[in-house]
C-alpha cells in the first residue's frame, strides 16, 4: 500500500493561519451584497469560464458574485468594465442561481456590452489568458478597457512615466485624439500600418518639442509659453500708447499716439488685442480687467499692465480643436501614452461634446470615472478564531451559553478520539476523521 501523506496537528493549524491571511489580501471587500441593485456602473467584473465557455453565453459578474456564487469554478479577472451591471442569476446564467440576489424570471441586462474578455481572451493578439503562464506585462487601455501585452504594444515606456494607455485601436477610432498627441503630456508610438510591434518607434513629444517646433509655428500654433504683455500709459490731454506682444512665432510692437481722452486709448487696446487674437492658435489668451472710467481720477486706474494669460481661452474662442495641429502620422498607426491631466487637454466646446457623445465616450473621455466597489471588511484582518468569538459576543446570552457548552462538548469528544492516536502513535487518516463525524451526524439524529 502507498506511503500515506502525513502532517503534523502544528503543520496544518499554520497553513490554515497562511490560507486565511492569503484570503484576506485577495478578498479585502465584503461580499455578501450583489451590485446588480446598484445598475449600469464601473466596478470590477469576473468572467467564469466553467458557466459561459461558448460565445454565446459571454457573461460578468460582480466581486461579491464571484465569491459567493462562483467561488470553486474557473474564474477570468477582467479587472474594471464601465457602464455594466452584474449578470449572475440572469438569463445569461440559466442553469445558475445568484445566492445574493435573485433576479426576475427573464431578466436580462440589455445595456452590456461584452468582448472577447469574457471568454479569457485579451490583446490583438487573441490569446487566452494563462495567468501561471503568462511573462508579458499587460496594459489596458483607458478608452476600450481591453488589455494589452507589451510585447505587442512594441516598445512602451517605463511604467513611472506615463500614467494611461490608449491602444493604437481607439486612435484610429477616435481620430481626434492623434491632434493633441504633439502635446508634451503625451508620448507616441508609432508603427508602420500592417507592420506588428516590431516597427514601433517612440516618440517623447516633450523632448521632440524643438525638433517640431518650426512645423508648428507654420501652423500657427504657440509652441512656448511665454507671457504676452499689454502695457497702457495715458496723459490728461495727450495718451501715448506702447504695446509689446511676444510669442514664439513673432514680436508685435504698436506705439500709437492719440488726441483724445480714455475712449480713445480703450478702442486702441481693442485693435491691438483683436490683431493678437489672430496670431495666437494654441493657447488663446484673455486679457485681465482693465478699468474703463471717464473721471480724470479714474483715468489714472488704466496705468496698469494686463498680462494675456497664455493657458486662457478669449470669451467666444474658437475651437480648441481646430487650433491642434494637423494629424502628422497619418500614414501610421499610433498608441498613446499619457501623463497626468491630459484629459485638461481636451476642448469642450458644444461640437466637441457633440463628437463625445456620437462616439460613445462623452460619460468618460473628460474626466476620471468612479468606480463602485463593496464596503470595507471590518472583520478581514481578523482571523477565524477572532470572528468567531467576536460573533458569539454579540449573541444574547442565553444563545452564547448554549454555544458555549456545544463548543465544550466538541472539544472534549475530539480530544477524546484523539488520545489513543496520540498513545499508540498512530497516523489520523482522512477516513478516520470521516468516520468519527459520520458517527457524531447518526447519533445527533437518534437524539431528536
Amino acid at each position: 500500500m502507498a506511503e500515506q501523506e502525513t502532517i503534523t496537528v502544528s503543520e496544518y493549524i499554520a497553513e490554515q493561519e497562511r490560507l486565511e491571511q492569503e484570503a484576506r489580501e485577495l478578498f479585502p471587500k465584503k461580499f455578501d451584497m450583489c451590485s446588480n441593485s446598484a445598475g449600469y456602473v464601473r466596478q470590477p467584473v469576473y468572467s467564469c469560464l466553467t458557466c459561459n465557455p461558448n460565445p454565446s453565453e459571454e457573461a460578468g459578474f460582480c466581486y461579491s458574485c464571484s465569491i459567493s456564487c462562483h467561488g470553486d469554478h474557473n474564474l477570468v479577472e477582467l479587472f474594471t468594465k464601465r457602464a455594466f451591471r452584474c449578470d449572475c442569476g440572469t438569463e445569461k446564467f440559466k442553469n445558475v442561481k445568484c445566492t445574493l440576489d435573485t433576479k426576475p424570471a427573464g431578466a436580462v441586462n440589455e445595456l452590456n456590452q461584452y468582448n472577447h474578455n469574457f471568454l479569457g481572451r485579451f490583446c490583438w493578439c487573441n490569446i487566452q489568458y494563462d495567468p501561471h503562464k503568462e511573462e508579458s506585462t499587460m496594459l489596458q487601455c483607458v478608452i476600450c478597457e481591453d488589455w494589452f501585452h507589451d510585447s505587442c504594444i512594441g516598445i512602451t515606456p517605463h511604467g513611472d512615466d506615463f500614467d494611461d494607455f490608449i491602444c493604437r485601436t481607439c486612435t484610429r477610432d477616435h481620430p481626434f485624439l492623434r491632434r493633441y498627441a504633439h502635446h508634451p503630456s503625451f508620448m507616441i508610438g508609432l508603427s508602420e500600418k500592417g507592420g506588428g510591434p516590431k516597427s514601433v518607434v517612440m516618440v517623447d513629444s516633450s523632448k521632440a518639442a524643438a525638433n517640431t517646433k518650426d512645423a508648428l509655428v507654420r501652423e500657427d500654433v504657440n509652441t512656448e509659453s511665454s507671457d504676452s504683455l499689454v502695457d497702457v500709459v495715458s496723459t490728461e490731454e495727450k495718451t501715448s500708447v506702447t504695446t509689446t506682444a511676444t510669442t514664439t512665432a513673432s514680436v508685435m510692437t504698436s506705439s500709437t499716439t492719440t488726441e483724445s481722452s480714455t475712449t480713445k486709448v480703450v478702442a486702441t487696446m481693442d485693435t491691438v488685442v483683436e490683431s493678437q487674437k489672430e496670431k495666437v492658435t494654441q493657447g488663446k489668451r484673455s486679457l485681465e480687467s482693465v478699468a474703463n472710467n471717464n473721471n480724470d481720477d479714474e483715468e489714472k486706474d488704466l496705468n496698469k499692465r494686463i498680462k494675456l494669460d497664455s493657458d486662457v481661452k478669449f470669451e467666444g474662442a474658437t475651437c480648441k480643436l481646430d487650433q491642434q495641429p494637423t494629424d502628422p502620422y497619418l500614414d501610421q498607426e499610433a498608441n498613446l501614452f499619457a501623463t497626468e491631466g491630459w484629459r485638461d487637454l481636451l476642448c469642450q466646446c458644444a461640437s466637441c461634446l457633440t463628437m463625445y457623445t456620437k462616439e460613445g465616450i462623452a460619460s468618460f473621455i473628460l474626466g476620471e470615472e468612479a468606480v463602485y466597489e463593496a464596503d470595507d471588511d471590518d472583520e478581514a484582518e481578523s482571523s477565524t478564531l477572532e470572528s468567531g468569538m467576536k460573533k458569539l459576543g454579540e449573541m444574547d446570552r442565553v444563545q452564547m451559553m448554549d454555544g458555549v457548552m456545544a463548543y465544550n462538548r466538541m472539544r472534549d469528544e475530539v480530544r477524546a478520539f484523539l488520545e489513543p492516536y496520540s498513545q499508540e502513535g498512530k497516523v489520523v487518516t482522512e477516513s478516520d476523521i470521516h468516520a468519527f463525524f459520520a458517527a457524531k451526524m447518526e447519533q445527533r439524529k437518534n437524539n431528536l
